[in-house]
């Protein structure tokens, strides 16, 4: 009986693979519809992980999963754009073979040579119509192996950094010394991974070797289980038993590294721009009316470049990763309403531990803004959440009636925590200025 539903069974599989060229064409059309149109809600998680790293450097631990989402999402897209270009070709291969057959090289009558040359390269219009039906079958297995190899990936360099963040935790906390403990711990996961990779693209050459088998065996399963590698080892090892999918899999290495140099590829025509030249430049992000809403600025900001009521509108953002020390340093008896990444209970209740007024003005304290050359004294600063920033800073209006007609600027000095001699010191440093013209 069981081998009557294992026939069976096979039976259905061997129809389903005869017919699958309809799925992948429905799949590859409907999944890159799909990719195009998600672009930009992918593409906004960036600025989302970034508004959560301003508050906490451990948050950039959230750019791991966002690349292999973004690697993903270009992997998918070019993959099945050549699927369906491919499968294309290949529908149109069968239509054609249904008009003129095979090809009659007699009938053309070619020379010698290119008879001879064309010959021994087609073989004939069959096989041709063979081989692009196995290169879209692979092609389309391919990219699925891809995205699992990417988060394999993103997951092996999550735990590199976990290592590293527990041991500068270490570090700083009780010294040196206790380190040594989870250091080999650490160099075993990073040549581990190495090993465990190099296995991988030498289609399982460590496998094979007695002698190492034994020895790399537990390895194997521990990072099977840390990359998640169980998921794609049945398509993995499918792929590599044959001598052309062989090829395919050490192409995999070399394809990834394509698409990533021609995403990062940029080109730079300007001879004479110096790369510090922020303090000498205007950019739409100091204004809020021609701010790009889609990238994240910590620059302070004017409503606008034109100043015509007298009134120039001044908004100062609080970047906790950098703020919070100085903060602590210049209000030591300040009690900070949250602490860690966190926030259980409701945000209402837990900011209500802080006194507003004493938060303000320590807040205030980190800036000494001048317009042209001149200190502005006993400025009023408020609380303020920017509309389209996502970012909560201070907020100010300067009475700039008194300056005539034209070009003026607006600096910005702001406080950061640094080390000299080992000891932290609060230095000012000038952060900003940004142009605006009185009417």
């Amino acid at each position: 009986m069981d081998k009557v539903k294992n026939k069976s069974f096979i039976k259905w599989l061997e129809i389903l693979q005869q017919e699958s060229w309809q799925l992948e064409l429905l799949i590859s059309g409907f999944a890159i519809f799909l990719l195009v149109g998600a672009y930009d809600q992918v593409a906004s998680l960036e600025h989302k992980i970034v508004l959560l790293l301003s508050g906490n450097i451990y948050y950039s631990i959230l750019f791991i999963p966002f690349r292999v989402l973004i690697g993903a999402w270009l992997v998918l897209l070019i993959n099945l754009v050549i699927h369906v270009l491919l499968r294309g070709l290949w529908i149109s291969t069968i239509g054609l073979r249904y008009i003129s057959g095979d090809i009659d090289f007699d009938l053309l009558r070619f020379s010698p040579k290119f008879d001879h040359f064309l010959k021994r390269k087609i073989v004939s219009f069959d096989t041709y119509i063979q081989q692009l039906e196995k290169l879209c079958s692979v092609v389309f297995g391919f990219t699925f192996l891809i995205i699992f190899l990417l988060i394999s990936a993103g997951l092996f360099v999550i735990g590199i950094i976990i290592f590293a963040w527990i041991l500068d935790g270490v570090s700083s906390q009780y010294g040196g010394t206790w380190i040594l403990p989870i250091l080999p711990f650490y160099l075993a996961y990073l040549f581990g991974g190495i090993i465990y990779f190099l296995d991988f693209i030498s289609l399982g050459w460590i496998k094979r070797n007695v002698g190492f088998a034994k020895f790399y065996y537990p390895l194997y399963r521990f990072f099977g289980i840390i990359t998640l590698a169980f998921i794609y080892r049945p398509i993995y090892y499918n792929m590599v038993d044959n001598k052309f999918g062989r090829k395919v899999v050490l192409f995999l290495i070399p394809y990834v590294l394509l698409i990533t140099l021609i995403v990062g590829l940029s080109f730079k025509t300007q001879a004479y721009l110096p790369d510090n030249r922020e303090l000498h430049s205007i950019t739409n992000n100091y204004y809020d009316d021609t701010a790009d809403l889609q990238m994240t600025s910590y620059s302070a900001s004017m409503n606008s470049k034109f100043v015509k009521n007298g009134f120039a509108e001044l908004y100062l953002p609080y970047v906790a990763r950098s703020d919070d020390p100085v903060i602590a340093a210049l209000c030591p008896d300040l009690q900070p309403a949250k602490t860690g990444l966190f926030i259980f209970g409701g945000r209402d209740r837990v900011r209500t531990r802080m006194n507003a007024e004493e938060t303000l003005n320590c807040h205030a304290q980190r800036f000494k803004i001048y317009v042209n050359d001149s200190l502005f004294n006993n400025i009023n600063y408020r609380f303020h959440e920017h509309p389209t920033r996502e970012n909560i800073g201070l907020f100010t209006i300067l009475d700039v009636g008194y300056l005539p007609r034209g070009e003026h600027a607006i600096k910005i000095n702001v406080k950061f925590l640094e080390q000299n001699n080992g000891k932290d010191t609060l230095v000012m440093r000038e952060t900003n200025i940004i142009p605006f013209w009185k009417e």
